[in-house]
């Protein structure tokens, strides 16, 4: 009898474990759809979307932190001609007060022409309620030049 309680309450557990998954997942998938909205607007106040501390760690450059300072790097972004950005959500997992986000990326210019695509990890965090980004790193899957 214990053995058959002792399952079932397992068996609970674990289906609670992959519906909160799922819902995480879903969760993420809308905040980067916001991402992806306000990048393709003109990519203002994009340092929003991460936490007050939040950093940008990509290749061939210094970390880059804060909310200015990630404003300034996707407004230039959107300026060098990346018109869209498609993000895709390839895992969310929650560990205790943290989402790791394991995704691809593509992003596009003129005439919807690819530029690049690659691959990114996210930590997110909540603040004031919200998942926001934490720290942001992603590299391209590109063949060098």
């Amino acid at each position: 009898m214990r053995l058959l309680l002792y399952s079932s309450i397992l068996l609970l557990l674990i289906n609670l474990s992959v519906y909160a998954q799922k819902d995480i997942k879903a969760t993420i998938t809308a905040a980067n759809q916001q991402f992806m909205d306000k990048f393709a607007k003109g990519a203002t106040g994009m340092g929003e979307l991460y936490t007050a501390n939040g950093q940008l760690l990509f290749a061939n450059q210094d970390v880059i932190q804060g909310t200015s300072a990630i404003n300034t790097f996707w407004k230039a972004v959107r300026q060098s001609g990346v018109e869209r950005m498609k993000l895709e959500t390839v895992t969310a997992q929650q560990e205790g007060s943290v989402v790791i986000e394991e995704g691809r990326f593509e992003s596009y210019g003129a005439a919807e022409k690819l530029l690049d695509k690659g691959k990114y990890i996210v930590i997110w965090k909540q603040e004031n309620g919200q998942w926001k980004l934490d720290r942001d790193i992603g590299n391209t899957s590109m063949p060098a030049k």
